[in-house]
């Protein structure tokens, strides 16, 4: 979340602007059209942060239903967790050449039920068994894709970019927690003996940095010598960007995707992540048999559990 910088000396003009170049109108803008386009939306959820200890909070929650079969609980509902920047000066991204990209499907998180499926006499992710290989834009980048993000001083002094590396980290962390939260609530279909097996409840999660500034796109000539003339600056909408960070959940160090776009952008963005929403959903409404074996499955080993936990999260994942 921005702080605005003012004293209380600040006139009315000078508040203004420190709101202006702030974070907090872009933040109300992207809830606005999220709200408009369908989405359910909370703004400053908040998470806890496991490494800290303490309460924080993201700038923008939001979740849409998209109903699988009529009747019934049976959605997929994409879930976006985001961070709004108000960049004043442009954020550059050196950028990957393509022969090296290599499509991680771990990296399409989920939760709910089923999160796995039972397939020949063993349980499968959820995303091997709705081909999120062949659909799924992290695994198949339609942006360019980068690791490394550079920002400017006032004197255009090129350096890394800590606030970047700070939103990644915010993004990282509230990912975990709403995942794990959504696998908390899953217990109300469990707990109860009279729930309905008919149904499904599956979450897609879509991390988001959204800049209402420029972003560049650094790359080099092929086959050039890497020098500054080899250079080339693009400016572009979107980035596909995969960082890599400590996951206080699987205690080890994993690879996350995160988009990072232009305001401008959002209506189109939003319009990939349903296309790719509404091709699960009919890979869903395809193999409903399967997905409803699974669901009777896992009701019946959850409730033959001796004890009841308090999150169902490491018996409905599919474990590695």
């Amino acid at each position: 979340m921005d702080t605005l910088e003012t004293n209380s000396h600040g006139s009315e003009e000078t508040i203004k602007n420190s709101i202006w170049n702030s974070g907090f109108l872009l933040e109300r803008r992207v809830a606005a059209f999220l709200r408009n386009s369908g989405y359910k939306v909370i703004t400053n959820r908040g998470y806890l942060d496991p490494e800290q200890n303490k309460s924080r909070e993201y700038d923008v929650y939001a979740h849409k239903n998209f109903e699988i079969n009529e009747g019934g609980s049976y959605g997929i509902y994409p879930t976006f967790i985001c961070e709004c920047k108000n960049n004043s000066k442009p954020i550059a991204f050196f950028i990957h050449d393509e022969e090296e990209f290599e499509p991680l499907v771990d990296e399409v998180r989920v939760s709910g039920i089923p999160a796995k499926i039972w397939h020949r006499n063993k349980y499968i992710p959820i995303q091997e068994f709705m081909e999120v290989i062949k659909i799924h834009h992290f695994c198949k980048p339609i942006a360019k894709i980068a690791t490394q993000c550079c920002t400017f001083d006032k004197n255009w002094k090129a350096d890394r970019d800590e606030n970047l590396h700070e939103t990644e980290r915010t993004l990282t962390k509230a990912l975990e927690n709403e995942i794990d939260d959504d696998f908390k609530n899953m217990t109300q279909w469990i707990a109860s003996e009279e729930a309905e097996n008919d149904f499904v409840d599956l979450s897609l999660y879509y991390p988001l940095v959204i800049y209402q500034g420029e972003i560049d796109a650094i790359s080099f000539v092929k086959n050039g010598q890497q020098t500054k003339d080899d250079v080339i600056i693009t400016k572009c909408n979107h980035i596909q960007y995969n960082p890599e960070f400590y996951s206080f959940y699987t205690g080890e160090v994993i690879s996350y995707h995160i988009d990072v776009i232009t305001e401008k952008y959002l209506p189109t963005y939003i319009e990939i992540i349903e296309k790719e929403i509404t091709d699960f959903k009919q890979i869903l409404q395809q193999k409903k048999q399967p997905i409803q074996l699974t669901v009777n499955r896992l009701m019946v080993e959850c409730r033959s559990l001796e004890k009841k936990p308090k999150s169902y999260r490491k018996y409905l994942e599919c474990q590695y």
